[in-house]
């Protein structure tokens, strides 16, 4: 009797555990990249410039970086003028919408016949997972959230014989984020889990062929409108000046970390960018195996074990498009892009419970609800604005040089220029060629009076990128006698 009452207010539940660790996320601000992507970029401030939203691309600061996603960026240009500019507003559409994908994906794994106590508990830790901070408290994060409710949504549609429907959530998700274009490979996977256990092969590849036809079209109006030269940092991803099997084998110590971070969130940070993680280069390296062994447990179990296919397909898919293992993206590791896969690990854990004695199986539960719940809400506090997330990321990442410049700009923006020049320092130990440090680190000694390092600093700055025209403009005044006063960042 209490165990289907219990599931019949599984929505409200859910509502609950999600929300009540993620409430807070409504007092925070604008912080990271939330800055250049919204705060600082016109375009996004009122529904008066939609055409160059559509016409553009996504990074205005990073012209280089070709992500095409217009109608997220449409709608924090509503949430502009709806707010006035406010982070509340931001805050509580994407406290919202990573509602919405948790209530999705309960409605999803049921339908996808899997049993009722194992698809609450799935969700149930889906809603708690603390490495989701990284989408739940920062407001770009609903960009990813979005696409997710979006092809989730259109997955569901399908199930339920509502195709174009499906088809149109699927090349809406795409504008949202371009990963979400990897959900429609989930239909061919879907015949083991059809009704009666009847495999209709031929009609769901030629659903997955229309799918990816539609989202092939999405992209393609992506490659015309961002277009520009395919260019990966090394900073953000130094994969992508490796050979095939090098970029292999760290992108699978790379699931290894997800996996890990997922499921014991003891760790967690917001950068993973040049040195946080180092490159993979061979065999002789013991995380190489660690990644194997995983592909090879992986793939053992999705082949022999009928109960773990759907939980491998479910993680695997969705990283398809991010993993770094068909191709390099834009960032060796980012947390954020775990959020989908991790309904794939939520139902293996629930799966796992569930074989257990009831008694062991709600303690285990409970234990994982709040231990996640609790960390959760911790790390919500880190994103709470510019003094809580800064320093924090040096500790998180202390290999990182773009931890280490971020702090930097957060000394410089505090007016500590004597600590600045100390982080961009630390940045430039660890990455030589980064033109932005040496840049500040030249603003920084401008600032403490030391003229004749700070001209040594912004020639380094142009050296490593010629166009630099903010470092070649201080060069000149500085060598001309000019002294001026350096602009400081608003965090």
């Amino acid at each position: 009797g209490a165990a289907p009452a219990e599931i019949r207010w599984a929505g409200t539940w859910l509502s609950l555990v999600f929300l009540l660790p993620n409430l807070v996320t409504l007092s925070f601000g604008f912080v990271y990249d939330d800055l250049p992507i919204i705060v600082e970029n016109g375009r996004l401030h009122g529904l008066g410039r939609l055409t160059e939203i559509w016409t553009g691309g996504y990074w205005p600061d990073r012209p280089g970086l070709t992500a095409y996603r217009p109608v997220v960026q449409s709608i924090w240009a509503a949430l502009w003028t709806l707010g006035r500019g406010q982070p509340f507003v931001y805050h509580l559409f994407g406290l919202a919408v990573g509602l919405g994908v948790v209530l999705v994906v309960h409605r999803l794994l049921l339908s996808l016949g899997v049993p009722l106590r194992s698809a609450f508990v799935a969700s149930l830790l889906f809603a708690t997972l603390p490495i989701h901070t990284e989408v739940t408290a920062s407001v770009v994060g609903s960009a990813e959230s979005l696409a997710a409710l979006l092809g989730l949504s259109a997955l569901l549609f399908y199930r339920r014989g509502r195709w174009p429907l499906a088809l149109a959530l699927w090349a809406i998700s795409v504008f949202c984020k371009e990963s979400a274009a990897a959900l429609p490979a989930l239909i061919p996977l879907l015949w083991r889990w059809e009704e009666g256990g009847r495999p209709r092969p031929k009609v769901l590849l030629a659903h997955a062929a229309a799918a990816g036809s539609v989202v092939g079209l999405a992209l393609l109006a992506r490659s015309v409108v961002a277009k520009g030269p395919v260019f990966i940092p090394p900073i953000d991803n130094p994969m992508s000046l490796v050979n095939g099997p090098q970029r292999v084998l760290t992108a699978l110590w790379g699931q290894v970390v997800y996996l890990v971070r997922s499921a014991v969130p003891v760790h967690l940070s917001a950068d993973a960018s040049y040195r946080e993680i180092p490159l993979v280069m061979g065999p002789d390296d013991p995380r190489a195996w660690a990644g194997l062994l995983l592909l090879g447990a992986a793939t053992a179990a999705f082949l022999y074990r009928p109960r773990a296919r759907l939980p491998i397909a479910l993680w695997v898919v969705p990283f398809l498009a991010t993993a770094n293992v068909l191709f390099p993206v834009g960032t060796m590791l980012g947390e954020r892009l775990a959020f989908l896969p991790t309904v794939g690990l939520c139902l293996f854990l629930a799966g796992a419970a569930a074989r257990l004695p009831r008694r062991a199986a709600l303690a285990a539960v409970g234990i994982l609800l709040v231990a996640y719940g609790a960390r959760t809400a911790q790390r919500n506090l880190v994103w709470r604005d510019a003094d809580a997330f800064y320093p924090r990321l040096a500790v998180d990442a202390p290999d990182s040089a773009r931890a280490w410049y971020s702090l930097g700009v957060w000394h410089s923006a505090r007016v500590r220029d004597a600590e600045a020049l100390a982080s961009y320092d630390r940045a430039l130990a660890i990455f030589e060629p980064y033109p932005e440090a040496w840049n500040n680190r030249g603003n920084a000694l401008v600032a403490l009076g030391r003229i004749d390092e700070a001209k040594e600093s912004y020639r380094q700055a142009v050296r490593f990128d010629p166009g630099h025209r903010g470092a070649a403009a201080s060069l000149s005044a500085l060598e001309q006698g000019i002294l001026f006063t350096p602009q400081r960042k608003k965090l």
